[in-house]
């Protein structure tokens, strides 16, 4: 199976978060806003790469209901166009690298992935560090660690 069914596989069932629940933003901020406002009523499929590469800033201020079910797009645009969806892995490994001043968002996000859906990330991502996206040791390092989230 391609890396692309995979991913859709994975994340197949993983419910739409509600309008209400795509950010979170306690100050009603205009980029919350912005990003609450695009992704709202949409399906983390059908996106382009243009779309999603001015909109990789949600993956920072999705709720972690939001970042579950709409990281698949991001996924799949990147490595649909990789050269227009440029910022789009570095941004989503990020997300996945460990920082202690986060840890107990980090932990809620990584809480939300299935086993098959980590392992449809490390498969991502390795894929992305064979397109000279950067290295991803520690990402892939923390999406290995299931029991310390799960």
């Amino acid at each position: 199976m391609a890396l692309k069914e995979i991913i859709e596989a994975a994340f197949a069932t993983v419910p739409y978060p509600g309008d209400n629940k795509i950010t979170h933003c306690p100050y009603n901020c205009a980029e919350c806003r912005r990003v609450a406002e695009y992704f709202k009523d949409k399906l983390w499929s059908g996106h382009t790469a243009e779309e999603l590469r001015k909109q990789h800033v949600a993956l920072s201020l999705f709720t972690p209901e939001a970042f579950h079910y709409f990281l698949p797009a991001f996924m799949l645009v990147s490595l649909e166009s990789y050269e227009k969806g440029d910022v789009i892995p570095d941004a989503i490994r990020f997300h996945f690298e460990y920082a202690h001043e986060y840890q107990g968002h980090f932990a809620i996000r990584m809480s939300k992935f299935s086993p098959a859906q980590r392992k449809s990330i490390i498969d991502y991502l390795v894929h992305m560090e064979s397109k000279g996206a950067g290295s991803s040791e520690h990402a892939i390092g923390m999406l290995s660690e299931e029991s310390a989230y799960a």
